[in-house]
């Protein structure tokens, strides 16, 4: 029979998100001003053109990352402003070698291997390292949800399930 288990994680806003936001406010509202003071009447197909450019930069921010488990393979996509959508990684889940509460830091020698599928501060989080054929270690942080633990133990090997709560 035939696995399928998938799970959206939607990144939360940070301060530095906020900033930014902030940013992006104050610069479209500087450019509109010297738009109208410069241009005429064609600042309202400028206003136009940096309004718009406003909101694409605001949606950039808005990020998703789904998990996918096919059979013995595990998909995580990275989602943005629910439009776009890139394959960040994509390996069979016996090249897994270990499972890890995350604890809030990473092992230096993996750091520059390692990415987030999560937020930072998640406290049902879990740090999976895995190796590809002819490929050095890489690692993720991610939260999965009990319906995606139950995916990923029926092609774990059983000591790195011991970690799975």
């Amino acid at each position: 029979m035939d696995t399928f288990v998938e799970q959206i994680i939607s990144i939360k806003k940070t301060t530095k998100t906020w900033a930014a936001y902030a940013l992006i406010a104050l610069l479209t509202i500087l450019l509109m001003t010297a738009a109208m003071i410069f241009l005429g009447k064609l600042f309202i197909v400028v206003d136009a053109l940096i309004i718009y450019g406003a909101f694409k930069l605001y949606s950039l921010f808005n990020i998703e990352y789904e998990y996918i488990i096919t059979n013995s393979t595990m998909d995580i996509d990275k989602i943005i402003a629910k439009s776009s959508r890139k394959r960040v990684v994509s390996f069979d889940l016996t090249a897994v070698q270990r499972i890890d509460k995350f604890t809030g830091t990473i092992p230096a020698n993996i750091a520059k291997n390692c990415f987030f599928a999560c937020n930072k501060t998640d406290e049902n989080a879990y740090i999976m390292y895995y190796q590809q054929e002819g490929k050095p270690q890489k690692a993720f942080v991610f939260a999965p949800n009990e319906k995606m633990i139950d995916g990923m133990k029926k092609f774990l090997p059983k000591h790195i399930c011991e970690n799975l709560k």
